[in-house]
């Protein structure tokens, strides 16, 4: 008698580790390995998801687009507490066959050593994304036609360019902020 109260209090333990009443009854067979189908989209299951990082591919988010903002250079014999950011106007269409058209404005002389005025230009170059999914651009007049690549910083229609490679910019950095502002669809110039 003793062991089949053992053997019955055995049972009810271990169904009641498994989350079934002792008393009720079976549950229906289900057809092993076919779960239910869902009816509806409502039946589906959803899951969150925190994306960290990149949203999307960095190539759609310039290709067939305009970059309208400011480009700028560091004053590198200002000491680092003082603000020495110089910007100009800086606008590039990179098309989606990997070509650019970009126009700008800086300070040059149309002479050498003539006055000095603000100038303003229309150069064409490439542009492709290597395999970390960095910017990187030739423009034969900017930087002695030298490939330059960005780090790609993107919020909502806003993008931040960082140098990852400097080309043959003297005062350059990796890290430095180069151009920045909002893209447009399409070849959208104001200048």
């Amino acid at each position: 008698m003793r062991g089949a109260v053992m053997a019955m209090l055995v049972a009810g333990l271990t169904l009641a580790a498994d989350g079934r009443d002792a008393n009720a009854a079976e549950a229906p067979p289900t057809t092993k390995g076919a779960p239910e189908q869902p009816k509806s989209r409502a039946d589906w299951p959803t899951e969150r998801v925190v994306v960290i990082g990149y949203r999307g591919n960095p190539r759609d988010w310039i290709s067939g687009q305009t970059l309208r903002g400011t480009e700028g250079f560091a004053d590198g014999s200002a000491p680092s507490h003082i603000p020495s950011r110089s910007e100009y106007p800086w606008q590039v269409y990179y098309g989606a066959d990997g070509r650019l058209e970009a126009r700008f404005a800086r300070i040059g002389a149309r002479v050498p050593h003539g006055q000095m005025d603000v100038l303003d230009y229309v150069e064409f170059g490439t542009w492709r994304m290597d395999g970390e999914g960095n910017l990187c651009q030739t423009i034969p007049k900017v930087g002695w036609g030298v490939e330059v690549c960005y780090y790609l910083d993107r919020r909502g229609s806003r993008i931040a360019m960082y140098y990852e490679t400097c080309g043959a910019f003297t005062r350059c950095y990796p890290g430095r902020l180069g151009p920045e502002g909002e893209m447009f669809p399409g070849r959208s110039f104001t200048r």
